[in-house]
């Protein structure tokens, strides 16, 4: 890096620096050797003295006049990319490049005379841009790389996940990639939350307070998270039954999660603020949309059987036996419904009259509980 009107101190001294060159960078590598981040076990010394004799060689070509700027840039660039994916601290790294300045300006130092000190310490400042030029790039380097090498890495994630939830796959190899890569106990119990695709913006938040050790995903727009079962405290519950989420019931192990998480996306399309989405509430829902055209049928039928009454009568019947399946008590239904118990005994009676189901007894009430869902 000799520039006009500079004197010839600067590329003496360089040039003499690079008749010693191998001296001088097995003295640079036990002078990177006591900086943190640069163990053995990262990186061994023949390939640290290998950059290091590379990197002094150009700097010192450049400040002898030599025109070496492209391949300077080339080699830094992929010095940063190689530390990083050595996992070197980028603190650690660039405390080594600047060291460069220093331990250039040590060493040809020792080849300038004492009379050209003066000039010497007046041209320092070529060195330093030598190095400084040097350590912009290795920087460019490693951010890139670390770049490139989190998108490869959300890639994988993105595949092993997609693998996980597809439920098609039967590589136990992948399933146990999918585990570690997402920190998942592969034989734990997992619960899966899914947001209402409204309140997606929030659920990040709620999910975090109330379970900080969920793992946190989002797949296709969807955000969801899985969580160890052992986590989900009363006090947990509580919180999450008041947001828009679907709440899957619980995964035993890996293979078990990819059909919880459909499970919870069903159900996160009834979740409403206030009110989380759960099997147990939904699942008549659920089965009436599996059963498909049976469960349509079985609804009609129902639905039929009732036609010997008037539409008002009809909505009556049905309004008091839903509202009977959630009190379970004649008398307090009675009461919500503002009429006289007997108006509720004669509903349910004509009601297991007309359809043959029973709502006082557990079997009938599910069956006509699904046939009621399906009319809505």
């Amino acid at each position: 890096m000799h520039k006009t009107g500079q004197s010839e101190i600067i590329p003496r001294a360089a040039e003499a620096c690079l008749e010693k060159l191998e001296a001088i960078a097995w003295a640079y590598v036990r002078r990177v050797r006591e900086l943190t981040g640069y163990a053995e076990t990262v990186i061994d010394d023949a390939e640290l003295y290998g950059t290091a004799r590379a990197t002094l060689e150009l700097l010192l070509e450049l400040l002898r006049g030599r025109e070496r700027h492209e391949e300077l840039r080339a080699h830094s660039v992929e010095v940063g990319r190689s530390r990083a994916r050595r996992g070197i601290p980028l603190e650690s790294l660039l405390r080594a490049v600047r060291m460069d300045f220093r331990f250039l300006w040590e060493a040809m130092r020792g080849h300038v005379p004492e009379e050209d000190f003066p000039g010497f310490s007046e041209e320092v400042i070529s060195i330093w841009e030598a190095v400084e030029l040097h350590t912009t790039h290795v920087q460019t380097g490693y951010t890139d790389e670390i770049a490139r090498m989190r998108a490869e890495l959300e890639l994988e994630h993105a595949f092993l996940l997609r693998h996980l939830l597809s439920g098609f796959g039967t590589d136990a190899r992948l399933h146990a990639q999918a585990a570690e890569a997402l920190g998942l106990d592969p034989d734990g119990v997992h619960i899966v939350l899914v947001a209402n695709e409204n309140h997606a913006r929030d659920f990040r938040g709620w999910v975090g307070e109330a379970l900080p050790g969920a793992f946190l995903l989002r797949l296709d727009g969807v955000e969801f998270a899985i969580v160890p079962a052992a986590e989900v405290t009363d006090a947990a519950r509580e919180a999450l039954a008041a947001r828009p989420v679907g709440i899957s019931p619980s995964a035993h192990g890996i293979g078990e999660i990819a059909e919880m998480w459909r499970l919870a996306c069903e159900l996160a399309k009834w979740a409403r603020d206030g009110a989380a989405a759960r099997f147990e509430d939904h699942w008549t829902r659920l089965a009436g949309a599996r059963l498909g055209v049976v469960a349509e049928a079985f609804a009609r039928d129902v639905r039929s059987s009732l036609g010997r009454y008037s539409q008002r009568e009809i909505d009556l019947q049905i309004e008091t036996v839903e509202t009977y399946y959630e009190i379970g008590s004649i008398t307090e239904v009675a009461r919500v419904m503002f009429c006289h118990r007997n108006t509720v005994i004669n509903r349910l009676r004509r009601f297991a009259e007309a359809t043959g189901l029973d709502v006082a007894k557990p079997v009938d009430a599910a069956a006509a509980h699904l046939a009621l869902s399906a009319f809505r």
